[in-house]
């Protein structure tokens, strides 16, 4: 098979980028080692500039149905709120995040990819990839032979295509692993905002989801801790009310451990072969930016990459953005980083500090705009 475009990995930065050159009217395929698209809610978090990024696609009303936004943000200790923020300081058409369960955005997207005339092949594993001056060659699991001009790996933190690319991808493994749960259930904590609970055992944070009634709730443990050691509901039950924080759960939809990364590609383009998404950088959670970052990742390779391919730029724009965008995944790794290790912080004047600025930031009127602006991908 030949192609002009080889998308592999068929999650929401996968898909966006396949159905965004295909509607451009470049010839693209896209692969996927799973049997179909996910059943959990896994990535929720949509914000300001990404809604932006994806509205003259259409792709933004075709989400807003889907999600339920959400307009404030709420800092506590255990002595009670340090303070809190609403999302209109940021000047957006959308000054809200927007909860969308990923589950539902990858079924979106996959259906308007049909109504192009393309589909995600799925059970699809590449095995091995080797690149020259003139494109890539793919060779999947079954034995079958994709050549492609371009290849963009969408394919996650274990990527193959950047492996195979021989592109370094360097960071680090988190001490705190965490559990993770979406429950419908009572709590002290009203429901129309995130709360982040910065209590001295380990960070709490519940937030909003698209139902009314279910809330996620995320639960950092002691350093040191194997998730295979855990039971993972009843220990984030357990955490979560020690933390103050004590859930009456009626029902549970999907519930996690994991450890989390910091981790960054050394580059984003090697000759044919680009790299979106996880597979490009891997952030903490706090903030909610991996999925954004991947997003726009999508939006800003799909507009290029197209632009190439019909002839309308020359091929140094790829570098360009590869440069661009590499640099701002820089800057939202730091701040991602900077935010999981104040949260981790045990000492008592440690943590009497933190609390002092954390405080002293939300008390101002130009901090509580950062923050937002920060969150919100400004």
């Amino acid at each position: 098979m030949k192609t002009q475009v080889l998308v592999v990995g068929a999650g929401p930065v996968g898909l966006t980028t396949a159905l965004l050159l295909a509607t451009a009217g470049v010839d693209v395929e896209v692969v996927d080692a799973g049997a179909g698209p996910v059943t959990q809610s896994r990535a929720t978090d949509l914000h300001a500039a990404t809604l932006e990024a994806l509205r003259p696609s259409g792709l933004t009303d075709m989400l807003l149905p889907l999600g339920r936004p959400t307009h404030r943000i709420v800092v506590h200790s255990p002595d009670g709120p340090l303070g809190g923020y609403g999302t209109d300081l940021v000047r957006s058409a959308y000054p809200y995040i927007l909860t969308v369960p990923q589950c539902a955005t990858e079924g979106a997207l996959d259906d308007r990819l049909a109504a192009v005339g393309r589909r995600a092949r799925r059970s699809t594993r590449i095995d091995r990839l080797s690149w020259g001056p003139d494109g890539a060659t793919a060779v999947t699991a079954g034995g079958e032979t994709i050549r492609a001009r371009w290849v963009v790996g969408c394919d996650g933190i274990g990527s193959r295509v950047r492996t195979d690319a021989g592109i370094a991808y360097r960071g680090t493994t988190y001490r705190h692993p965490y559990q993770l749960a979406d429950l419908r259930a009572g709590c002290p904590l009203d429901a129309d905002a995130v709360h982040m609970v910065l209590d001295p055992a380990g960070l709490v944070a519940v937030l909003p989801m698209h139902l009314e009634g279910w809330r996620r709730v995320l639960v950092q443990l002691p350093a040191g801790q194997r998730p295979a050691d855990t039971e993972p509901l009843p220990d984030l039950l357990h955490h979560a009310e020690r933390r103050g924080v004590p859930l009456q759960v009626t029902d549970v939809r999907w519930h996690s451990t994991f450890r989390i990364h910091r981790r960054l590609a050394a580059t984003f383009r090697r000759g044919p072969v680009l790299l979106a998404g996880d597979a490009a950088h891997a952030c903490s959670p706090i903030g909610g930016q991996g999925l954004n970052l991947g997003l726009r990742d999508a939006v800003t390779l799909a507009g290029t990459l197209a632009g190439v391919v019909h002839g309308r730029v020359p091929e140094r724009h790829l570098d360009s953005w590869a440069t661009a965008r590499r640099a701002r995944a820089r800057q939202v790794l730091g701040w991602t980083d900077l935010a999981t290790r104040t949260t981790t912080v045990r000492s008592s004047p440690g943590r009497w500090l933190r609390d002092a600025a954390v405080a002293a930031t939300l008390r101002s009127t130009a901090g509580r705009r950062l923050l937002a602006g920060t969150v919100a991908g400004r």
